[in-house]
C-alpha cells in the first residue's frame, strides 16, 4: 500500500485530506511542524509528501530542501499545499522541484485527482524496464541514475533532467516542442515558462560532456536527441 505523508498545523485541513485520499487506498501519516515532519520523513518511506508553506517552525520550501537531502526522498514527489496564492511563491516552489502547487481551499476531488496522476505514474515508471540504453548512455529507471560508457561513475542528475533525458531517448530522432517537455516533465497547471525548459537542457548538456552531441536544438520547433549522431 502507498503512503502518503501531509505536513500542516492545521488540524482541520490534515482531517480533510485524510477524508480526500482515504478512498484511494492508501495510508497516511501527519506532522505539523518542519521539525516533526523532516523527523517522520527520515524514519519511514513515502510514496508522496503534501506540505504547507507556513509552519509555526519554519517555512515548506526550507523543509522541501531538508526532505530532498534525505536519500530515500530525493525522488518522491511532493505537492504544497498552501493558502498562498502569488505567483512568486508558486514559480519557486517549482524552481526547487516541486510535482504540484494546489491553493487552499481545495476542492477534495481536485486533490484527488491530483494526488492519484503522481502515484498512478510513480507505479507506471516502477513497471517499465529497469534500463534505458541509447548510444554511449544508459539510463537505470529504478535509481534514476545515469551511466555513460567509457566513463567511471554515475552522472548525477536532478529530477527534471533524468526526466527530460528520458524523454528524449525512449524516443530518439523524435522532435519535441517545448510545451510538449514541460507537459510531460512539469505537468499542467504549472507557472513556468518555455525558458525553464531551456535553462533545464543547457544544465543537462553541460552535464552530457561529449554525449551533449546528441541533443540537438531545432530553431522555432523545440529539440530532437539524434540517435546518429
Amino acid at each position: 500500500m502507498q503512503n502518503i505523508l501531509v505536513i500542516d498545523d492545521s488540524d482541520e485541513i490534515i482531517e480533510a485530506v485524510v477524508a480526500s485520499l482515504t478512498p484511494i487506498g492508501v495510508t497516511l501519516d501527519s506532522a505539523d511542524s518542519v521539525a516533526l515532519g523532516f523527523k517522520q520523513a527520515s524514519s519511514k518511506n513515502y510514496s508522496l509528501i503534501v506540505i504547507d508553506l507556513m509552519l509555526p517552525d519554519g517555512d515548506g520550501f526550507e523543509l522541501f530542501q531538508k526532505i530532498r537531502n534525505i536519500p530515500n526522498h530525493k525522488k518522491t514527489p511532493v505537492i504544497f499545499l498552501t493558502g498562498k496564492e502569488d505567483v512568486a511563491s508558486k514559480i519557486s516552489a517549482f524552481t526547487l522541484g516541486a510535482d504540484d502547487y494546489i491553493v487552499k481551499p481545495f476542492h477534495s476531488l481536485e486533490l484527488r485527482a491530483r494526488v492519484e496522476r503522481r502515484l498512478k505514474r510513480l507505479q507506471e515508471e516502477s513497471q517499465e524496464s529497469d534500463h534505458i540504453s541509447v548510444g554511449p548512455l544508459m539510463l537505470e529507471l529504478g535509481s534514476q541514475r545515469l551511466k555513460i560508457a567509457g566513463k567511471e561513475g554515475y552522472v548525477s542528475l536532478t529530477p527534471r533532467e533524468f526526466k527530460i533525458l528520458l524523454l528524449f531517448m525512449k524516443s530518439p530522432n523524435r522532435i519535441f516542442g517545448r510545451d510538449h517537455i514541460l507537459k510531460e516533465v512539469w505537468g499542467t497547471d504549472v507557472f513556468v515558462t518555455n525558458r525553464t525548459v531551456d535553462s533545464h537542457v543547457c544544465y543537462l548538456r553541460k552535464k552530457l560532456d561529449d554525449s551533449a552531441r546528441f541533443i540537438q536544438s531545432i530553431p522555432g520547433e523545440g529539440y530532437r536527441f539524434n540517435a546518429d549522431k
